[in-house]
């Protein structure tokens, strides 16, 4: 597969690479890159520049998310989600009715040697997903996958009654998205305490920012709190 290559910058390579990490949901150690300038922090304020760093990201296809969204229309769906409630195990008909869906789509976006699970996971519906072309489905910034799954949710409940959250996955995507967020948020609360100020985390979406939350919530020297609106929402985090 063909690779794109990304500039990211920010006051320090440290802070560049979290950003990136953020950004394409991979984790530090895991990124590959080349630093452009490592910045400069100048003379008494005088002559300070941003660090620079070239990441390599496996190449997107841009119209992804929009194939999913046609292939939805398609089937006469309505872009609104039922209120979740209160449920057991995921009965047969719901789990059959995702994978179903789950499989058309795929198909229609024209992925190859695919194979589709569906499980009930407790908390929720796992719908996994294997296949080669592992990028194209999860998409930039985990765009197209995020809108496989919200499709895919609104999909199913318009046939059935809603049960519980399907949350859709692609070799391990989500969670190693959640261990980057994690790894960030570690050494974000450390430098916030060392440094004795607020220190604010790349944007990130509502799960990210959950995440997050959890992971500091135990911490006794930081508090995190979440500013901004929309795709600029973020996490703070301060030292206590």
């Amino acid at each position: 597969m063909n690779t794109e290559k990304i500039e990211f910058h920010a006051g320090t390579v440290d802070e560049a690479l979290d950003k990136a990490s953020a950004r394409l949901g991979i984790p530090r150690e895991q990124l590959s890159y080349e630093v452009l300038d490592p910045g400069s922090a100048g003379f008494l304020g005088l002559g300070t520049r941003d660090a620079r760093i070239l990441v390599e990201n496996d190449a997107r296809t841009p119209d992804s998310r929009a194939i999913v969204e046609e292939v939805f229309a398609e089937s006469g769906g309505e872009t609104t989600e039922e209120e979740a409630r209160p449920s057991g195990e995921a009965s047969p008909e719901i789990l059959k009715t995702t994978r179903e869906q789950l499989t058309r789509i795929v198909e229609n976006m024209g992925l190859t040697s695919c194979e589709v699970e569906v499980y009930d996971a407790g908390e929720i519906i796992a719908a996994d997903v294997r296949c080669e072309e592992s990028g194209l489905f999860i998409g930039h910034k985990g765009e197209t996958i995020d809108a496989v799954q919200y499709l895919l949710n609104v999909a199913v409940y318009r046939r059935h009654e809603y049960e519980k959250k399907i949350v859709v996955d692609c070799e391990g995507y989500r969670q190693r998205r959640i261990e980057a967020v994690q790894s960030i948020a570690h050494r974000t609360a450390r430098r916030s305490i060392k440094e004795r100020r607020p220190l604010k985390l790349p944007p990130m979406n509502a799960a990210e920012r959950r995440a997050v939350h959890l992971y500091l919530k135990d911490n006794p020297k930081v508090t995190t709190v979440s500013e901004g609106r929309d795709e600029n929402r973020r996490v703070v985090v301060k030292p206590l």
